[in-house]
């Protein structure tokens, strides 16, 4: 049995935890990698966080917020160092908001740095007369996922919220 009490220890060769985790006690510490070599612009080599878990995903309007009535409402995430992928499933048969569509409540504030975009799929939803495509965006500083809808050779525009949709699928990985 390999145990450290008091002064860290240097061992050789691999390590095998036969049974239990291996829990780091300290918050800040994690697995190094310095010994690793460094990419232009590397900031950190430690892995010092790992977090899984469940959100509640809720659509609504920038005009009004709106109240849904969800026939499916799903939210899972994965942390890892820096970088978050939140999923979500939704749909609702009736919503009262207005304006553009986001869906509110991730898990963590975005990083106010780096904006971030991530898969969309729905059925029957309507995208706005301007939108063949959806994409979903996490913009600086925020706890929101926006939509874009996109034609071929145009800017993106903000896709309206619609009161009924069947199925609704978005997953973002966005950094914080």
């Amino acid at each position: 049995m390999l145990k450290t009490v008091g002064n860290p220890s240097t061992r050789y060769g691999d390590q095998t935890v036969i049974d239990g985790n291996l829990v780091i006690g300290t918050a800040g510490k994690g697995i190094d990698f310095s010994a690793d070599p460094s990419a232009p612009g590397m900031t950190s080599e430690l892995l010092d966080d790992y977090e899984e878990g469940t959100w509640t995903p809720v659509a609504k309007g920038t005009t009004s917020a709106g109240t849904g009535t969800y026939t499916k409402q799903v939210g899972r995430y994965t942390k890892v160092g820096n970088l978050v992928t939140v999923s979500c499933n939704l749909a609702w048969s009736a919503h009262t908001g207005t304006g553009n569509f986001y869906v509110s409540g991730l898990p963590f504030i975005s990083n106010a740095s780096i904006r971030n975009s991530g898969a969309v799929y729905a059925d029957a939803m309507n995208f706005g007369a301007l939108a063949t495509q959806l994409a979903a965006f996490v913009d600086l500083g925020d706890d929101n996922i926006s939509f874009r809808g996109m034609l071929n050779n145009a800017n993106a525009t903000l896709v309206p919220l619609d009161t009924a949709v069947d199925n609704f699928f978005a997953t973002v990985t966005y950094s914080v």
